[in-house]
């Protein structure tokens, strides 16, 4: 995977960085990793939850800079348009992974704040996980596509 994303044009990196950016913020604020006056965090951020911010924004950034040609008579725009929505969905997992644990209402209704804290808050950081691999599986298939309308088999 690495030599395909170095053979990248280079147009691709800057939007990379501009799009994982604003994947970052977007997760960033609502969680508070980011403080703001907007919103607030009564349980204190762990340094997992950078980690994962960082790795989950730069497979967002990436996914989405890496741009394939659309090809009307093949599956090859419906892939393209798949691989956006598992991109959202690993965003959402990534800000679930992140999130303040007693300010997430639906962990809240389900297991109260005391499960909150001790059921969801350790399980977090695998969350985390999940979301860098769904990131990471998405990331491959784009760059499997990319390489198909970049260099198209002739039949």
């Amino acid at each position: 995977m690495i030599k395909d994303l170095l053979a990248l044009p280079r147009a691709t990196w800057p939007r990379a960085v501009l799009f994982g950016a604003v994947a970052a913020v977007l997760i960033a604020v609502p969680s508070d990793l980011i403080d703001t006056p907007i919103f607030g965090r009564p349980v204190p951020v762990r340094w997992i939850d950078y980690v994962i911010l960082a790795v989950t924004s730069a497979l967002i950034g990436l996914i989405f800079a890496i741009r394939p040609e659309p090809a009307e008579s093949s599956g090859l725009a419906e892939a393209a348009e798949r691989q956006g929505t598992r991109t959202i969905w690993g965003g959402f997992v990534s800000f679930l992974a992140v999130g303040c644990p007693v300010c997430n209402q639906a962990v809240v209704a389900l297991v109260g704040v005391g499960g909150a804290l001790s059921w969801w808050a350790p399980v977090q950081p695998s969350v985390g996980l999940l979301a860098v691999a769904l990131l990471l599986y998405t990331l491959r298939k784009r760059l499997n596509t990319y390489k198909l309308t970049a260099c198209p088999v002739l039949a």
